[in-house]
């Protein structure tokens, strides 16, 4: 379901991401990417925006739709699956996996689901029922019927035999049991190098025993990492009713880690488990910038003391646009800090990120500015005290959003960790830039 993905194609992204949002812009084709890598095509994607990712969508194959949804976040499949015209969604599920149908029910056509199962055999829609009855989360949504039981006593020989009558049916892991239980697991391939003789018992290897109830994210504490397996057995009630994979355990894995703000390069100031005085040096060093910045704040205002003196009503309300302007700032701050963390912002891309955020924050700094607008005005009876805020609200929240952008992309430039330093200096911005424009507009219209 996955691609390996080579160092050399992480390189490569970077420089394949300028050139397709050059070629995007000069409305070229981009066919090229027809050669490519599901996993170079889904990192585009991740970092294009919408107009560009249905370009891309309409250049790759049909056949490698499902495969390159597979390897994005999900929010991100999502959102381009509904992008698509109907003409465009229809050809797609006409390709689509029995394990892409279970992957992507929750936003496929209800219709089409259950169109899709009346084509297939009984024990198959079956699969599919009982697997869409698991939540995304749990294990049994992803258990496959891949398997084989045999007790241990069985020869490699017979076992064999059994696996060439079940030719249509891919066995992926032989489960070996006993009087006591399930004693482990036996690749299939490792019957090749064996006489046909041996016992199983003498080729199992000890597995964890997987709940089909179990979160995802749970049983990944439960399986080794190191290769040695790559299937392990799902319970329901103690009988087992799948495999899951070691991919889809990893998929999972990836998909925790997009939810978590990582620093993508190993050179972040502090992880985890810092020692203390290190962290607290670390963490020290930016409360005492952060304070000194905040002096740089409170000398706007002294600026502006006549004007407080005179209008008070502007000393109640400059924290409700200190506050708006950060809390605007913190959400583009967080969204630029992920991308980095996951290689998607590139300096290819940082104009388009720029763009869309400015047009976000222009929508909700209007709205939420005309809002607070009207209460100031109901409160104090002051159109112009309700303008000037409405009009600080908005030019601060453009700030946030640019600054909120820019920023860590420059503190990476510096190896300065974006995640410990960026909200020092965003707070600095939007402090600055609302008291400033805010005071501004009072000493002008109100004093």
């Amino acid at each position: 379901m996955t691609d390996n993905i080579q160092p050399h194609d992480i390189e490569t992204r970077p420089e394949l991401l300028a050139e397709i949002i050059e070629l995007s812009e000069t409305s070229e084709d981009l066919s090229l990417l027809a050669s490519r890598s599901a996993a170079d095509i889904a990192n585009v994607l991740e970092s294009v925006t919408v107009p560009i990712r249905l370009a891309i969508i309409e250049t790759i194959p049909v056949s490698q739709y499902w495969s390159v949804l597979n390897l994005l976040q999900y929010e991100t499949a999502r959102h381009i699956h509904a992008s698509l015209s109907a003409e465009r969604a229809n050809e797609r599920l006409a390709c689509i996996s029995e394990s892409d149908v279970i992957a992507f029910a929750d936003f496929l056509p209800s219709e089409f689901v259950d169109e899709f199962l009346l084509t297939q055999s009984s024990e198959t829609a079956a699969h599919i029922q009982q697997a869409l009855s698991y939540s995304d989360d749990k294990v049994g949504r992803y258990a496959e019927p891949c398997f084989l039981m045999a007790n241990a006593k069985n020869s490699v020989g017979r076992i064999r035999n059994e696996l060439l009558k079940r030719i249509d049916s891919p066995v992926k892991v032989i489960i070996v049991r006993d009087m006591t239980g399930i004693v482990g697991t036996v690749d299939p391939n490792t019957l090749l190098l064996q006489d046909d003789t041996t016992k199983l018992k003498h080729l199992a290897v000890a597995s964890p025993l997987l709940e089909d109830t179990h979160d995802l994210d749970e049983i990944s504490k439960q399986v080794s990492i190191d290769g040695s397996q790559v299937w392990f057995p799902v319970l329901t009630s103690g009988k087992v009713m799948g495999v899951l994979s070691m991919t889809t355990i990893a998929l999972s894995l990836r998909e925790l880690g997009l939810q978590a703000v990582v620093q993508e390069s190993g050179k972040s100031e502090e992880d985890l488990f810092t020692p203390l005085k290190v962290a607290a040096r670390l963490r020290g060093l930016w409360l005492v910038i952060n304070l000194l910045t905040a002096f740089v704040a409170s000398a706007v205002i002294g600026i502006f003391e006549g004007v407080v003196e005179q209008v008070v009503a502007l000393a109640i309300l400059m924290p409700v646009v200190a506050s708006m302007g950060g809390i605007a700032g913190s959400q583009t701050l967080a969204v630029a800090i992920r991308g980095i963390a996951l290689n998607h912002l590139h300096q290819s891309n940082l104009k388009m990120l720029v763009q869309k955020e400015l047009k976000i924050a222009a929508m909700n700094g209007l709205v939420m500015g005309s809002v607070i607008g009207a209460i100031v005005y109901a409160v104090f009876g002051s159109i112009g005290l309700g303008l000037i805020i409405g009009c600080a609200i908005a030019v601060n929240s453009l700030a946030a959003a640019l600054s909120g952008t820019l920023i860590p992309f420059t503190l990476k430039k510096f190896n300065i960790d974006p995640a410990v330093a960026g909200s020092v200096v965003l707070t600095t911005v939007t402090d600055v830039v609302g008291f400033l424009v805010f005071l501004s507009l009072g000493a002008v219209f109100l004093v």
